[in-house]
């Protein structure tokens, strides 16, 4: 995992803000400072960052995602311990090397033919950089919880996930939009989209999905694909009776589930959450995290992606990273 950043103790405790009488996160979880203690550790869970935007702003985004990782981790490792919560099922792994890329994609503009081209060309790298990256956690039998950067890291995620299984694996994403776009260059829109040209992605679920966003050629492509690609969309869900929502729900999931996934979580799918997508209709937090809290025990769960979330943009401090950290906490608790 040449790409890959560690941690270390010094750079823990910098992260995590203590208090006399209260043990936190930071001083609790395994950090994996190298291969070696990698090789050797016993968690389930590994947490890892993206610390990029350049998929987002190539697909004409707002900026602001590259900085959800370091807010995490800021706000997460100086959470008291829970009292009942197993610090052994997390450890945090590291983040992947982006810096480069991002001081490069800074002069692009996305509408430009020229820098569309230079966008491929970094986010391609990316890309090879997050699967080698996902082939090595998977080969160990790992769960990766994938914070920060843009939907374009879902890519890599699957395609590295499907390399690890030797075999194209379904994803249930939780979004406002498809991601389907088939546009020439790389960008954050259209990470499904490949990896369902490459059969790394075999079924394709979205959950939450916005009407107003699907325009006539991605509605007539998800038809023409309707044997592969399915979704529970926000009007349909709110216009489930309270007392059946669970059963659709379940029912809608199942076939998804029932063989190696990945679990996407776009944050602009939740109402008025930072992010680049910022929209003031929505599911709400705890809809999202009832839905987590169904899928974390399953068997044939393989990563956890939280992305798209940006700290500056949210309604009020600490509003993207609060999130993250619940939703990661229902995720290993």
């Amino acid at each position: 995992m040449n790409d890959l950043l560690h941690f270390d103790a010094e750079s823990i405790a910098s992260m995590t803000k203590l208090r006399d009488g209260e043990r936190k996160l930071g001083e609790s979880l395994e950090f994996i400072s190298d291969q070696n203690n990698f090789e050797r550790s016993t968690s389930k869970y590994v947490l890892l960052g993206i610390p990029e935007d350049i998929g987002v702003r190539a697909n004409g985004g707002r900026s602001g995602t590259h900085k959800a990782w370091k807010a995490f981790l800021n706000y997460f490792l100086s959470l008291p311990l829970p009292h009942d919560f197993d610090s052994n099922q997390l450890a945090i792994l590291g983040t992947v090397q982006c810096d480069d890329l991002m001081e490069k994609s800074q002069p692009l503009n996305w509408q430009n033919n020229n820098d569309q081209k230079r966008f491929d060309q970094l986010i391609k790298t990316l890309d090879q950089r997050v699967q080698s990256v996902i082939q090595t956690i998977i080969d160990k039998g790992k769960i990766p919880i994938v914070i920060g950067g843009g939907h374009n890291n879902a890519l890599p995620l699957i395609k590295g996930c499907a390399e690890a299984l030797n075999h194209p694996i379904n994803c249930l994403n939780i979004d406002a939009h498809t991601d389907l776009r088939q546009d020439a260059y790389r960008h954050s829109g259209n990470g499904f989209y490949r990896a369902m040209r490459c059969e790394a992605l075999d079924r394709y679920g979205i959950f939450g999905l916005h009407k107003n966003t699907l325009s006539k050629a991605l509605a007539d492509f998800m038809h023409q694909n309707n044997a592969k690609i399915t979704c529970l969309t926000l009007d349909q869900w709110w216009s489930t009776a309270t007392q059946h929502m669970d059963a659709r729900l379940e029912s809608w999931c199942a076939d998804l589930i029932q063989k190696d996934f990945g679990l996407e979580l776009d944050m602009d799918v939740l109402a008025d959450m930072g992010s680049s997508a910022q929209s003031p209709v929505g599911l709400g937090l705890m809809e999202v995290m009832s839905l987590i809290k169904k899928l974390k025990g399953n068997q044939n769960l393989r990563y956890v992606h939280l992305c798209e979330g940006a700290p500056e943009l949210g309604l009020y401090p600490a509003q993207v990273v609060k999130a993250l950290g619940a939703i990661v906490l229902a995720v290993v608790d």
